[in-house]
């Protein structure tokens, strides 16, 4: 099948993690990988413009919703991807997002994530129940989660979404909003590797707490926290 899949990047201040990101992209013959930086002060733009096919950065783009909606806005292909600048695609990712958009009907896939740095036994199954069973559960109760890090959707169904400018969960938003219009997959070949850093860096009560509440608000409600609300003294 010969699918053109463009891959949006949103970015700020990853010059650690951006290479390796566009490089295991690079590796899976995308057609185009558009980075979309909200004025990084570092390196990111330096080696986003060596990799990437095109890069724009402005601190007009300051959020997450924005980057995305310029990338949206600049990709020409049949399928746009969204990947976070920490994640690393598997080698199976390109085949799986093909092998969910064969199917006509498919208008969004998604697939599990695992955690870049390795981590232990405890990392690893709150990953596999994050990110395996949980975005599952919201797919088969049609309110899907699919992960910004870790998401695809067809052109013209991304495009007639508007994405709404919030702080955090546009991700599951879009994911809502593209529910109606046809059908969703999650296919495990989809798979990527993300970075735990967040977490270790908030901690897991703070990270729990944003899960299971701003889950459960974002579910019934589809109104997310306006900001990532801080519950422990993890700065």
């Amino acid at each position: 099948m010969d699918l053109k899949i463009s891959v949006v990047v949103p970015t700020y201040n990853e010059e650690e993690t951006i290479g390796r990101c566009l490089n295991a992209l690079l590796k899976q013959g995308i057609h185009e990988i558009i980075v979309v930086d909200g004025g990084s002060s570092d390196r990111t733009v330096e080696i986003a413009e060596e990799l990437a096919t095109k890069v724009v950065s402005s601190e007009e783009y300051d959020s997450v919703s924005k980057a995305r909606k310029e990338g949206i806005r600049l990709a020409t292909g049949d399928v746009i991807a969204f990947v976070d600048a920490d994640t690393v695609v598997s080698t199976t990712w390109r085949k799986g997002v093909i092998e969910a958009f064969s199917d006509e009907e498919v208008v969004a896939a998604t697939g599990p994530a695992y955690p870049l740095e390795g981590g232990g036994l405890l990392i690893n199954l709150g990953y596999i129940i994050s990110y395996d069973y949980l975005v599952r559960l919201t797919l088969l109760i049609g309110r899907p989660h699919f992960m910004g890090f870790n998401s695809a959707y067809r052109h013209e169904i991304i495009r007639n979404i508007d994405i709404p400018e919030v702080k955090v969960s546009e991700d599951a938003l879009m994911s809502m909003a593209a529910y109606p219009m046809g059908k969703m997959v999650f296919n495990h070949k989809m798979s990527v590797y993300t970075s735990y850093r967040r977490i270790k860096k908030r901690g897991w009560s703070e990270a729990l707490f944003y899960l299971l509440y701003n889950g459960v608000k974002v579910t019934l409600t589809g109104r997310p926290f306006h900001e990532y609300v801080k519950v422990s003294k993890s700065k």
